[in-house]
């Protein structure tokens, strides 16, 4: 079987076993996940809007050595299915959560956010507060940073888009270099 990977580029394709990990079906969609290591909690590596899970194996490998320890690509990412977009952050870490049941990796977790991973695990932490051992932010922003900054400042970064749901379905991050231009 080929499949088409998402991203602009229709020509990567897939056959067979991801480079790494194994896919899960959740809600229709394969994802893929990998883990290794062994204990609690969980370390789970939630990747940067562009970013796939492989560009944190560094990462994992060292968190696995101490304890258990995951990457995943979120739908319409990576190795995982692609996804209509724009998606809100309800839906990433509804999607998360079902992925971590199925592929049997228990509660509670160590959730390393990078940038737009960052708002998804805060939300998957107020949302699943008995679930989260506790947060690593790497380079996150804040869902309501475009409200504390200077007026000149707001021009330039790009603004998150909300949802009905109060999630993030995320930014336009062409903005601020348009602005810029300007």
């Amino acid at each position: 079987m080929q499949r088409q990977l998402s991203g602009d580029d229709p020509g990567m394709t897939t056959e067979g076993a991801p480079p790494l990990g194994r896919y899960y079906d959740v809600a229709g969609r394969r994802l893929l996940l990998h883990r290794s290591g062994s204990g609690s909690p969980a370390v789970v590596i939630l990747p940067g809007g562009g970013a796939v899970s492989l560009d944190y194996l560094n990462v994992q490998e060292r968190a696995a050595q101490l304890t258990t320890s995951v990457i995943y690509d979120r739908a319409g990412t990576g190795w995982s299915d692609r996804v209509e977009l724009p998606r809100s952050s309800a839906e990433v870490t509804g999607e998360l959560r079902e992925l971590l049941r199925t592929a049997g990796v228990p509660a509670p977790y160590l959730l390393v956010g990078h940038s737009l991973g960052g708002f998804y695990a805060r939300h998957y932490a107020h949302r699943f507060p008995a679930e989260v051992a506790g947060l690593v932010l790497l380079d996150p922003a804040h869902e309501d940073y475009d409200a504390y900054v200077p007026r000149a400042a707001r021009r330039v970064l790009p603004r998150p888009v909300r949802r009905g749901d109060g999630g993030l379905a995320g930014g336009d991050p062409r903005a601020a270099h348009r602005a810029a231009r300007q």
